[in-house]
Parts: C-alpha cells; structure tokens; sequence
C-alpha cells in the first residue's frame, strides 16, 4: 500500500471530500511530504499499529503528524489518541504529534482533548477557502516550524 518512503502525515477523517482536501492542502504546503489518509479511527489504529490491511508497516516508523478528527467511525477520535497516548516513554508513537482537527466547538470535547494527550485543538472553518488555509499553516507549523528533537 505504501512505497518505503517513511509516512510525515496520517489524516484520520471520515468526511472524503474533507479528507482529500487536506491531503492536497497539505501536499501543496509543503515540499516532498508524504501524506496518509484514513476514514476512521478503527483504520488509523491498525495503521499505527501495523494491523490488518496495514501489516506490512511492521518495524515502519511513525507519523511525524497526526491530524485527527474526533467524530468517526469505529474508534472515534478521543480513542485514537488515548491508544496512542496511553504507550510508554520509550515508544516513538508515544511521542508522535497529534492535532484535533474536528467541528466540534464543546468547551467538554476541548478539555478532554489536551487532558488526552492532544498537541492542538482547531476547529475547522466553515467556508472552503478558510479551511484549505488552516490546513496549510497547520501542516506548515507543525511540519516545517516545529522543533521536536
């Protein structure tokens, strides 16, 4: 499924328009990144897990990204995080970004969000325009700004 280039981004959404989106958002924004795209939690888990139909990621390295919806199929996005969260120090999932990138605006959601383990919580904008912007400078910040070692 993959080449053996190593994955920058994983793009857990379940909306496809919204999904390809930020896959071209991103792309676009940023030189020679390699994007990964799921529809629902249950899928972004078997990636990161080397499960499933993603097996043969075994020994693979993780995202440098994620950018996580909360509202999904499967394992929704608050599960997602809490699995990956929930590994010790010594695992490099553990370490891996992981952006809420969802509609919802619930003060609840947002505290249980950054109490799981999340880097960042943002809303998604309404109009397309707004929203190709934010995944640029989203992807560009966290990507190309941000110093993790």
């Amino acid at each position: 499924m993959l080449n053996d280039e190593p994955v920058d981004i994983l793009v857990v959404e379940d909306n496809a328009c919204e999904r390809a989106s930020v896959v071209e958002s991103l792309q676009g924004a940023i030189h020679d990144v390699q994007v990964v795209a799921v529809c629902d939690g249950t899928e972004a888990l078997d990636f990161l897990f080397a499960r499933g139909a993603w097996v043969d990621r075994v020994g693979a390295d993780s995202p440098r990204l994620i950018l996580l919806d909360l509202a999904l199929p499967g394992a929704d996005g608050f599960s997602v995080l809490a699995q990956v969260r929930s590994l010790g120090a010594d695992n490099a999932l553990a370490l891996t970004l992981v952006v809420i990138f969802t509609d919802s605006q619930a003060t609840g959601d947002i505290t249980r969000g950054y109490r799981c383990g999340a880097n960042s919580y943002i809303m998604k904008p309404v109009s397309f325009p707004d929203f190709q912007a934010v995944v640029r400078s989203v992807g560009q910040y966290w990507m190309t700004h941000n110093i993790t070692s």
